[in-house]
């Protein structure tokens, strides 16, 4: 953050020059005027250093929804059957990242042929591509070496053999296997929950979007909202994830400048994609100096939120005007639910002593299958019972930061559709008899004096002077 400082600085221009007038200043205060080279002629605010572009490298990842002429920018995995519906892993770590089920997808999930599909795809799992080093090579390994010295150091004299009773150690896998079970619905209920958070931000700013349209009357104030509330999940994923999202940015490729600078430069494309018409871009220069400088982005656009309903005081009902506020405390209270997600794990004691059980519950089980299932059956059982346990608890560990495996930029590309489709099509609704009672009205004027205008009683009625 320091050396982020200290280049931010160096980079900055033009330079301002200090200087004290004296002359007419009131005692006890020293005026002080900062004036540049070359003087602005334009009330559109400088362009901070924290959201120039040309500051940071060329993002990579991002489309701008102009160029994405309505295709899809997430690259799915279509080397498994039917897998348009996860994303593309880079690394055989990075776990399985399900996109929006659509019905198609549904099928495909529930087919009979399911079984079928998913062993031809085995070997492309991520659990076991994540489990294969060091877990299943290390119990091969121990499974080949007790078979070296079982049936070549001790030439397999049963009373130098080594191995434990297997009815004894199955105990120990069923408690193992209880364990392993608990370990994944404690993490699904973390998962689940961040997925509910995201749902009632969605619900929330399109019920905002929609009393927007409905209530604020000057159009400054409801363009500025509608892009705030654009922004607002952007900004969110972008806090709640350390790559917003872009998961094939590479935390240790220096190559293309430092990582932090190459997550901001994504961050400061997305945000331009909404600011594309120049309007409140100074709300765009607060949110890219707040999260460049380490600050909560989420609470600086809900300020904005806040500062936008105010404005509105006097023109729009105060009915209203609380309405609107408790839909922006709508989204505080997830904002602040999610948070504690990012920031409370489960117990890591509880994490730390699972890990060790497996360790040695795993590398054990060689010697309980060797009497019983000999040198080649041992090895093929161990691997095959130790990944069966495992990938339970490591399918566990990576739902445990469900904002590292929900697809959020997902999310946010539909809330940002959601705000838009309401901001292009909302018409205020006009009755039928308010538009007869407008059109009778606008030919009253066109009438002359003397001429009838209707009768009372039976008595013609005639105009005595014009309208003004």
């Amino acid at each position: 953050m320091h050396l982020r400082r200290l280049r931010k600085l160096s980079l900055r221009a033009p330079r301002t020059t200090i200087r004290s007038i004296g002359a007419g200043s009131k005692p006890g205060f020293q005026q002080v005027q900062a004036f540049s080279s070359t003087p602005s002629t334009t009330s559109t605010p400088e362009m901070p250093f924290e959201a120039n572009p040309d500051n940071f490298p060329k993002p990579e990842f991002w489309i701008p929804r102009a160029e994405r002429k309505g295709r899809s920018v997430f690259k799915a995995d279509n080397t498994m059957w039917f897998g348009a519906n996860r994303l593309l892993r880079n690394d055989r770590r990075c776990p399985s990242r399900d996109l929006n089920f659509t019905p198609l997808d549904w099928a495909n999930h529930r087919s009979p042929y399911r079984r079928i599909r998913h062993m031809i795809n085995i070997f492309k799992s991520s659990t076991i591509q994540r489990l294969f080093f060091p877990e299943l090579s290390m119990t091969a390994g121990i499974a080949l070496g007790l078979a070296y010295y079982n049936e070549i150091v001790v030439s397999g004299a049963a009373d130098a053999m080594l191995s434990i009773s297997p009815t004894a150690f199955g105990g120990a896998t069923t408690a193992i296997g209880i364990l392993a079970g608990f370990r994944l619905n404690a993490s699904y209920g973390r998962f689940e929950e961040c997925r509910i958070f995201w749902g009632d931000t969605n619900n929330a700013i399109r019920d905002m979007a929609r009393e927007t349209m409905m209530w604020l009357k000057d159009p400054g104030q409801r363009a500025r909202m509608l892009k705030l509330l654009k922004a607002y999940p952007v900004v969110l994923n972008f806090h709640l994830n350390a790559k917003g999202g872009h998961h094939n940015i590479k935390r240790f490729d220096n190559t293309n400048g430092s990582f932090e600078d190459r997550v901001h430069a994504e961050y400061l494309a997305e945000l331009r994609d909404i600011y594309t018409d120049g309007e409140d871009i100074n709300d765009m220069y607060r949110m890219a100096k707040v999260k460049y400088n380490g600050g909560n982005t989420v609470i600086e656009v809900l300020t904005l939120m806040g500062e936008t309903i105010a404005g509105s005081v006097g023109t729009v009902d105060s009915i209203y005007v609380r309405e609107l506020d408790e839909q922006m405390q709508r989204l505080c209270a997830v904002f602040g639910a999610s948070e504690r997600v990012l920031r409370t794990s489960l117990p890591t004691s509880f994490t730390r002593h699972t890990s060790r059980l497996m360790f040695f519950w795993s590398n054990a089980l060689p010697f309980a299958y060797y009497s019983t299932l000999g040198p080649v059956g041992t090895v093929f059982a161990s691997v095959f019972t130790s990944w069966a346990i495992q990938s339970i608890e490591d399918i566990g560990v990576q739902l445990e930061e469900p904002f590292f495996v929900l697809p959020m930029r997902q999310y946010s590309d539909g809330i940002f559709d959601a705000v838009n489709q309401v901001g292009r099509n909302y018409e205020v609704y006009e009755l039928p008899s308010a538009k007869a009672d407008a059109a009778e009205a606008a030919e009253l004027p066109q009438l002359k004096v003397g001429e009838n205008i209707g009768t009372a009683n039976g008595v013609p009625l005639k105009r005595a002077h014009e309208s003004n």
